[in-house]
């Protein structure tokens, strides 16, 4: 990533996210679309809440993405990033 500095000039909520929908490709950029699943007000079932819409280059968004899979590996031992992805992808249960 980048060896600029971080910074914050105003407070960022965190978004928590229960997946995401089909990436958008819009020329060199792409959008990748968050939800969160809730119940619906209108008739109790369950729909995909868009909470966030994140826009990059297709590079950015690559290398973004590169890092999350590094950091999930980071304290699996070699011989088992294989099974530390799987746990990742399934998430702890009831983690809403």
């Amino acid at each position: 990533m980048s060896t600029a500095p971080t910074v914050e000039p105003f407070c960022v909520s965190d978004t928590f996210v229960t997946g995401a929908g089909p990436l958008q490709f819009m020329g060199d950029n792409l959008r990748l679309t968050l939800f969160v699943l809730q119940r619906s007000t209108y008739d109790g079932g369950t729909e995909n809440a868009v909470v966030s819409k994140l826009v990059g280059s297709r590079s950015d968004m690559l290398k973004i993405a590169a890092d999350i899979l590094k950091g999930c590996h980071a304290h699996a031992p070699k011989d088992k990033i294989k099974d530390a992805f799987v746990e990742f992808l399934e998430g702890p249960t009831g983690r809403h």
